[in-house]
């Protein structure tokens, strides 16, 4: 069996960020892995000719062509067909640090009571522009803690035992979006969680993954998420079609549709962010939060060297 599989679900990635996560890969320090890419039925030549280019360049690379069935079951694919002992995720618009596979295998490898390890990671728009160093928990404690306000990891960055996602079911299918923070707080649950404080990651804000229409989607995801871990805690058995069948609150709605508002000024989308602000404006216009953040909006625009501070 090989020490690690770096696992990455790919669906029309652009080609100039898929090179960049590529060879951000491929570079690492630590060399003894597979790199597994699970191709989500590309519809762009561009993505499916660059993957067939590193396919044949590097033995590591190995690459599934699958029909489009989303980013849950690309996953869970990956996760059947992996060899490695560890899985290392890495998305396909990310990219991380030539140190990064060889300090998390050094730390798993001499915590073997910690079965999930991600990093700190610098924040990106879409256009590769620099924003901030993105901290995160760092021990078990204080990670278990932080997922009832909101996942402690980035998703991309981790790396985690492979037969203990397997033994916890990987990735819930039933869930559309947010099954990165289900699972991994099912995992962190099991196995025992870290965050490493260097920032070896890149994350980009990309506009082209938010959609306003999925807001409800994503706000009843998140909530049934928490039901389920409250289930975990309290003894009970786990009734995930119950927990999504919920239905969310107009309120956790219209939050999940700032927060993706949120993500298109983060990205650098500007115009769709101040459309989507003034929408939610004009839904309502009472509320203070939506003016705050349309204010907020104007000043990042307008001012960058305040972007840190006044998103904060």
């Amino acid at each position: 069996m090989l020490p690690l599989t770096v696992l990455m679900p790919v669906c029309d990635t652009p080609a100039d960020m898929l090179h960049q996560a590529i060879d951000s890969i491929l570079g690492q320090s630590f060399g003894d892995f597979e790199f597994l890419m699970v191709d989500d039925g590309s519809r762009r030549q561009e993505t499916r000719d660059c993957l067939n280019g590193y396919l044949k360049a590097d033995a590591r690379v190995r690459v599934l062509w699958e029909e489009h069935c989303g980013v849950t079951a690309a996953l869970n694919t990956g996760l059947r067909h992996a060899r490695g002992a560890f899985i290392a995720r890495q998305d396909a618009d990310d990219w991380s640090e030539p140190s990064r596979l060889e300090a998390q295998v050094e730390f798993l490898r001499a915590h073997p009571d910690t079965g999930l390890c991600g990093t700190a990671a610098w924040t990106h728009q879409e256009n590769g522009r620099r924003l901030w160093l993105r901290r995160l928990p760092l021990g078990n404690e204080e990670i278990l803690a932080a997922f009832w306000h909101g996942s402690p990891f980035m998703h991309g960055s981790v790396m985690f035992e492979r037969e203990r996602a397997l033994s916890i079911g990987g990735y819930r299918e039933e869930f559309p979006c947010s099954q990165d923070y289900d699972f991994l707080w099912r995992l962190a649950e099991a196995a025992g969680a870290a965050n490493l404080s260097d920032a070896l990651y890149h994350y980009r804000y990309a506009s082209r993954s938010v959609s306003a229409r999925r807001a409800a989607e994503q706000a009843n995801t998140f909530q049934a998420a928490q039901k389920l871990a409250l289930a975990r805690r309290r003894g009970e058995t786990e009734d995930v079609a119950g927990a999504l069948a919920g239905g969310e609150g107009l309120s956790s709605i219209f939050d999940a549709a700032l927060k993706q508002a949120d993500h298109l000024m983060l990205a650098g989308a500007y115009g769709s962010a101040c459309q989507a602000y003034l929408h939610l404006v004009m839904a309502r216009p009472a509320s203070g939060r939506a003016w705050a953040k349309l204010g907020r909006c104007a000043l990042f625009v307008a001012i960058p060297q305040i972007r840190e501070v006044c998103f904060r």
